[in-house]
């Protein structure tokens, strides 16, 4: 009766490490990057910023306040400005909230050379659905022509966005 039992739970174990070997591979596919991806131009789409009698919470679902909600993307690119921007929804998604974290540090570094912003999933879906965004978070680097220079996916380490950044600068003319 021992022996039938141990069969049984090493088949199911063995189904068990295979579901989830598979689940893994399939995290991989093309289904789940986005649609927009490096050497692209991205969509000259607007997207919600903070108006005159608003605040943060009004476009973004964080729980504190932060900066990352000033800038346009459709007036960056025709002003030729280049940005970092993230998209996440931090009310549901913690790794979201460390990456906004990490970004709103490179918005006190950069200052208005190079903007920083945010995309909020719940307030913002147009966007997401214009850069054909699928998940969370994914953070663009994008020049001052427009074209993605690097996507980073989950959170990610200040210094990597700092080097791509800073090529992206030393490149302008």
């Amino acid at each position: 009766m021992a022996a039938c039992r141990l069969n049984i739970v090493s088949r199911f174990a063995g189904l068990a490490v295979w579901l989830i070997l598979f689940t893994l591979s399939a995290c991989d596919s093309e289904a789940f990057k986005p649609g927009t991806a490096v050497g692209d131009k991205v969509p000259e789409v607007g997207n919600r910023v903070i108006a005159s009698g608003e605040t943060w919470h009004d476009v973004c679902s964080m729980d504190t306040p932060d900066k990352l909600h000033h800038w346009n993307i459709a007036d960056l690119l025709s002003e030729n400005k280049p940005f970092l921007v993230v998209f996440g929804t931090p009310q549901h998604c913690t790794m979201c909230v460390d990456q906004l974290v990490r970004v709103a540090t490179l918005q006190e570094k950069y200052g208005d050379r190079f903007a920083v912003l945010h995309v909020d999933g719940y307030k913002d879906n147009p966007t997401w659905v214009a850069w054909a965004i699928k998940g969370e978070p994914w953070t663009f680097v994008v020049d001052e022509k427009g074209v993605v220079r690097e996507i980073f996916a989950g959170p990610t380490d200040v210094f990597l966005m700092e080097k791509v950044i800073d090529e992206v600068l030393e490149g302008q003319v």
